[in-house]
């Protein structure tokens, strides 16, 4: 007979388990035990010998002798706490969705981020932080940018309103699309929704480009030096930046919602065109796919591009906003070529135009994935 040093009770040998430690107790100790331990959820996994003071830990080895009904559950949380615990996986942050994604090789401490896409529900996200892909924005930038829009978001939504005057004769215009290029149906203004500005002077035919990118100080007060015009100073930068991350984010969404709607488009397109095949329509679903991709891209240059205070490398973050705004001034014109009416559609031209929006898409992500360096 074997003495239980829990109850104390006398048990027969078969009807004690003991630890790798030493420690036996009887089985109707332990499964009370065992039951009591999974209770307590994930941490269950980092239980220790029902011995005062022993932290010998307690395995799916004592668990599956004692209470085999309670293995399966036990397993999964030893699973949660692996992934949970690993830098190298990550579980998918798809609705509903129980895959695991493992990052194979090194190189995730060095990188902007680590982009994959679930084979099950299709889901991209990040593997080292579980957000949306986030170039060129890395992952601790990302995690204090949205901290910040966090806690400034009652004065950015108080300032960020859904509709903006009309520059020329202040009728209030709702943005219900993608495009920045806006038109006032009261007066027939044609002006930018990020920066108000006249839209003529956003293309090449002026010699401009997209320049409402860049953030400009000069109608700061900048020789007061008081907290309180330090503190509006700041807000003003935060605020030119934030806003058009927003309008970005929310042009996003719209080109995801173009997205979904795209096959019954494509549908219609066919059947407008003599002779059409399925083939003939599918660069519809290539724009707007590349529409969502330089969205997102977009949006997250601008948290890239508040970060840029070292002033030592201000010939960088121009060249940078030069990128960044030819690539906002053809995402524009994609934007405007995907949204026309089906009978007024050009193939060529919007084939063209998504390859040139995918050649500055890469342009900035190389350059600064290559440092900010240029031969």
């Amino acid at each position: 007979m074997e003495v239980c040093e829990i109850c104390t009770e006398e048990v027969t040998k078969d009807e004690m388990l003991a630890m790798p430690c030493g420690h036996q107790f009887c089985l109707d100790c332990w499964r009370g035990f065992a039951e009591v331990t999974l209770e307590r959820g994930p941490t269950c996994v980092a239980t220790t010998c029902p011995q005062a003071g022993c932290n010998e830990i307690v395995t799916e080895e004592e668990i599956s002798v004692a209470s085999p009904h309670l293995l399966p559950s036990f397993n999964n949380y030893q699973l949660r706490s692996f992934v949970d615990m690993n830098d190298l996986t990550r579980w998918c942050p798809g609705p509903g969705c129980t895959r695991i994604a493992i990052m194979r090789g090194g190189g995730v401490a060095d990188s902007i981020q680590v982009p994959v896409e679930c084979t099950s529900c299709s889901t991209e996200f990040c593997l080292k932080c579980g957000e949306e892909p986030h170039s060129p924005t890395n992952c601790l930038e990302l995690a204090r940018w949205n901290e910040k829009c966090k806690n400034e978001s009652e004065t950015a939504n108080w300032i960020l309103a859904n509709t903006k005057p009309c520059p020329r004769c202040s009728s209030r215009i709702e943005k219900n699309q993608g495009c920045n290029h806006m038109a006032c149906q009261q007066c027939k203004n044609e002006f930018c929704w990020i920066c108000l500005g006249n839209w003529a002077d956003h293309g090449a035919n002026t010699g401009g480009y997209y320049k409402c990118n860049k953030y400009d100080p000069s109608g700061d007060s900048t020789t007061d030096n008081s907290d309180a015009a330090k503190a509006k100073r700041e807000l003003d930068r935060y605020l030119h930046y934030y806003k058009r991350y927003h309008a970005h984010s929310e042009a996003q969404k719209f080109a995801k919602r173009q997205l979904r709607d795209t096959e019954a488009k494509m549908v219609l397109l066919q059947e407008s065109t003599d002779n059409s095949t399925w083939t003939d329509v599918e660069f519809l679903k290539a724009a707007t796919e590349q529409l969502v991709e330089c969205r997102r891209v977009l949006k997250y240059t601008y948290s890239y591009a508040y970060y840029m205070t070292d002033i030592s490398k201000k010939m960088h973050k121009e060249r940078f906003e030069h990128h960044q705004e030819m690539l906002e001034r053809f995402t524009e014109n994609l934007s405007e070529l995907s949204e026309q009416p089906i009978a007024d559609m050009d193939r060529t031209d919007v084939v063209n135009q998504t390859r040139v929006v995918d050649l500055f898409l890469r342009n900035i992500l190389q350059y600064v994935e290559d440092g900010m360096e240029e031969d």
